[in-house]
């Protein structure tokens, strides 16, 4: 081989080293991009990228995520990117990506001067680069939302972060009744302001995703504003009734009122949801709060104003309603009567009656025993300091007969209840229209859960407890009664009678034709523990349900007999259905039977004795028991009985106030109430 052709070769060789060394330099200072498959993760070249001198102008909002990439300042994969400012305000550099990326919330606003640093070393030469960045960070747009104080308010917060996982806080919740619910996702604020004023609330959001921990906020206002109060009008001495809205959705909310009773209002619970009734005793303006809460978180409520007018007229006797009037002999009557007022203002009023010294100051009806011989009766009222005269011919409203009669009451026994056992309470047993209407009823003070429904108060009580109860019967033309009871619920406290089936109440007769006849009757018992009745009847009828019962009889047998038990005590008796549903009910040919009638001579009582007028007794004897306000007994005895007796003289109970006697025969009893004054 010649010395030109080795020269040759070795130049060829040369070159061609060169050449690779070339691309080998070339290779290190590309710029590789990533590229994701499903097995692996690979590089690809990319062509050089200038760098980028000029300031780079960026802007952001505090409380959002921000994200910005950074341009590549130098061509090497293994360039090093740094800022002295950064971490700061909530933004860091993150090399997830490549070049890597500025990141984070900021925290508040802010203009961020950046210097982003770009170095490396090639070939023990070390290069650099840098850019100058602005961030503008701008306030949040705050969420301005309102709400009204006392309405339950619910508002679901935004996507914050795109994560499931994210949780959301705010350092400023639970306040004035609202709070966070987790019920959604993104969570929302709920519940129910107390109170006005404006609420600034920051509501934080994070999480953390590929270790990586992830921010952002949000700012909420909240405007609670004052809720419209319901204005409402009545007058003093005037019935009033409103029915209250409905506050929550809930069939179970409970509504209550701190403010009442007060002045002659009470919450009724015979509608849902319950209403304001009473009778206003004087004028001026109530300020009520009804509240409304069903045993969850939510509750609601809402102010009423009721403003209370005088009343129109002053105070005066607008009229005397006669309830009976029944003669004694040729020369005097036995009247019952009640004064209406106008102008009431709440205050006691004392009436004197211009006969036999009648006053008193307690609330009618009256009994008086008047000679025909004094045809007008002059009746004198005072209201505090105000007098009102009334002139009134009683013989002549004998004569015409009496109006509209308010109704009567015996009073309710003191009742034993326990928990956890049903409970029934017949009103109709305790009340009674003299015009034989039917009486509608309102009860205040009962426990939860028992409730009125017509004339049976029913349920079972939950707790223990002593409770004052309130009863009003009204009759159609707006003649009311009331009295009052104690419910003792307990487990402990015998009843302090006996359970026994003492009488019944017949409320209804229809003659059907021939010998058949409807009736309607309620049982009246005593010693009731609370625990179910269980009542069967001779006709085959048996039933654990709480009366009246309506049963249709033959006046073939004019006898039914009711066998009630209760916890093992079993007590029988006889009702003459026939006898009580009177002469229209009476089989063809048989010979009517007076009803059972008792007049107290003389009420209120002075002294220790009464004397009752008896009448219609069918039998040969007579039971009379004096019972206290509590049903305890005072006195009993059977007087033995002649069609010519019509009077009996019974000794009362010490002390004074309402005093209650019964009387009796086989298949009557009626009871009547007596006020021992002195």
């Amino acid at each position: 081989m010649s010395t030109h052709t080795s020269t040759q070769r070795l130049g060829w060789l040369i070159a061609l080293l060169l050449l690779v060394c070339w691309n080998l330099q070339a290779e290190d200072r590309l710029p590789l991009t990533k590229t994701h498959t499903s097995q692996s993760t690979t590089y690809f070249h990319e062509p050089n990228t200038a760098i980028v001198p000029a300031l780079i102008s960026l802007t952001a909002t505090a409380g959002v995520p921000f994200q910005y990439q950074l341009p590549a300042l130098l061509p090497y994969i293994s360039t090093i990117y740094t800022s002295p400012q950064l971490p700061g305000n909530g933004l860091s550099i993150s090399y997830e990506t490549l070049p890597p990326s500025i990141v984070g919330t900021p925290n508040a606003t802010d203009v961020m001067n950046l210097t982003i640093n770009a170095n490396l070393t090639v070939n023990s030469q070390p290069e650099s680069a840098s850019v100058a960045i602005t961030i503008t960070v701008n306030p949040p747009t705050p969420i301005s939302l309102t709400a009204t104080a006392g309405v339950p308010f619910t508002y679901e917060i935004p996507v914050l972060i795109h994560e499931n996982n994210a949780g959301y806080t705010s350092p400023q919740l639970p306040a004035n009744g609202l709070g966070l619910s987790y019920d959604t996702y993104p969570p929302s604020i709920s519940g129910t302001p107390n109170a006005t004023g404006v609420m600034n609330l920051t509501i934080n959001s994070s999480n953390m995703s590929n270790g990586q921990s992830h921010a952002a906020w949000v700012p909420i206002s909240i405007t609670v504003t004052d809720p419209t109060p319901i204005s409402l009008t009545a007058t003093a001495g005037v019935p009033f009734t409103y029915q209250i809205p409905v506050l929550l959705s809930s069939n179970g909310t409970f509504y209550t009122s701190p403010q009442l009773p007060a002045n002659g209002l009470s919450t009724s619970y015979l509608t849902y949801p319950p209403s304001i009734v009473g009778t206003p005793l004087a004028s001026g303006v109530m300020n009520l709060t009804i509240n409304a809460s069903n045993g969850q978180p939510e509750s609601a409520w809402v102010p009423i104003t009721l403003t209370v007018h005088p009343s129109p007229t002053s105070f005066a006797i607008s009229t005397i309603n006669l309830i009976s009037c029944q003669p004694i002999d040729n020369a005097h009557r036995l009247i019952k009567l009640n004064p209406v007022y106008t102008g009431l203002t709440g205050e006691k009023i004392t009436l004197a009656i211009a006969y036999d010294n009648f006053i008193t100051d307690q609330p009618g009806p009256y009994t008086l025993q008047v000679s025909t011989n004094q045809t007008i009766l002059t009746f004198i009222a005072q209201q505090g300091s105000n007098t009102a005269i009334y002139n009134y011919r009683w013989l002549d409203a004998c004569t015409v007969g009496p109006s509209n009669q308010q109704p009567t009451t015996t009073g309710i026994p003191p009742q034993m209840a326990q928990p956890g056992q049903a409970y029934q309470l017949s009103l109709a047993n305790y009340f009674v229209d003299p015009d034989g209407n039917p009486l509608t009823f309102t009860v205040s003070g009962l426990p939860s859960p028992l409730t009125l429904t017509g004339t049976i108060i029913s349920g079972t009580p939950s707790g223990t407890g002593s409770f004052p109860i309130s009863v009003t019967a009204v009759d159609p033309g707006g003649l009311f009664i009331s009295t009052t009871f104690q419910l003792s619920v307990n487990g402990i406290t015998p009843p302090t009678q006996s359970f026994a089936l003492v009488s019944v109440t017949t409320s209804g007769c229809q003659n059907l034709g021939g010998t058949q006849r409807q009736v309607t009757f309620t049982p009246e018992y005593t010693g009731l523990t609370g625990d179910p009745i269980v009542l069967a009847m001779t006709n085959g009828y048996i039933t654990t349900q709480a009366g009246p019962y309506t049963q249709t009889l033959s006046t073939d047998q004019p006898l039914l007999t009711l066998i009630a038990q209760q916890d093992g005590a079993t007590s029988v008796y006889n009702y003459n259905w026939l006898s009580a549903c009177g002469s229209s009910a009476r089989r063809a040919g048989e010979e009517p039977s007076p009803s059972l009638q008792v007049t107290v001579l003389g009420n209120p009582v002075q002294g220790q004795q009464v004397e009752l007028a008896i009448q219609g007794v069918v039998g040969r004897w007579v039971e009379v028991s004096v019972l206290d306000a509590q049903g305890r007994s005072a006195h009993q005895q059977r007087l033995d009985w002649s069609p010519d007796r019509v009077r009996v003289s019974v000794p009362l109970g010490a002390g004074m106030g309402v005093q209650l006697v019964k009387v009796q025969t086989a298949h009557q009893s009626q009871t009547v109430k007596v006020i021992k004054i002195h």
